[in-house]
């Protein structure tokens, strides 16, 4: 059974211990991926402790993962040596609005990305997932 933590000094108690125990097992060779051994066991145990003091008390948004389209756009764009204001005018969208398209505050609209798969070529199948 989980002890749930309350306060963060001993939020910042157990992350110390966690540091330990990475340090200590990395040092002696048994943080390896698969790895089933004292160490990964208390490590995995505290860090489900602090997990749910996060959830509960830190507010501490989840990583929001890129879209597969934004990232092929912008391996297009990295391939090519094009700049977003370079992609924003191949594409025919002002840079503010392709700004927004790439940080995900804008909708892709079907006229762009039709632009997508003619101008980038990128699949029509990934846009009609990920748009």
């Amino acid at each position: 059974m989980l002890n749930q933590l309350s306060t963060h000094k001993q939020y910042d108690e157990v992350k110390a211990r966690v540091e330990q125990l990475i340090a200590e097992a990395t040092a002696k060779g048994l943080l390896e991926p698969d790895m089933d051994n004292d160490y990964t066991r208390e490590i995995s145990l505290l860090s489900q402790q602090m997990a749910t003091y996060e959830d509960e008390y830190l507010n501490v948004l989840p990583l929001r993962q890129k879209s597969p389209l934004i990232s092929m756009i912008e391996d297009y764009f990295y391939a090519h040596g094009m700049k977003q204001k370079d992609g924003a005018k191949l594409l025919g969208v002002n840079e503010s609005q392709f700004s927004q398209i790439m940080s995900g505050r804008r909708r892709i609209s079907m006229s762009f990305a039709k632009r997508l798969h003619s101008k980038l070529g990128i699949n029509a199948d990934l846009i009609l997932e990920y748009a």
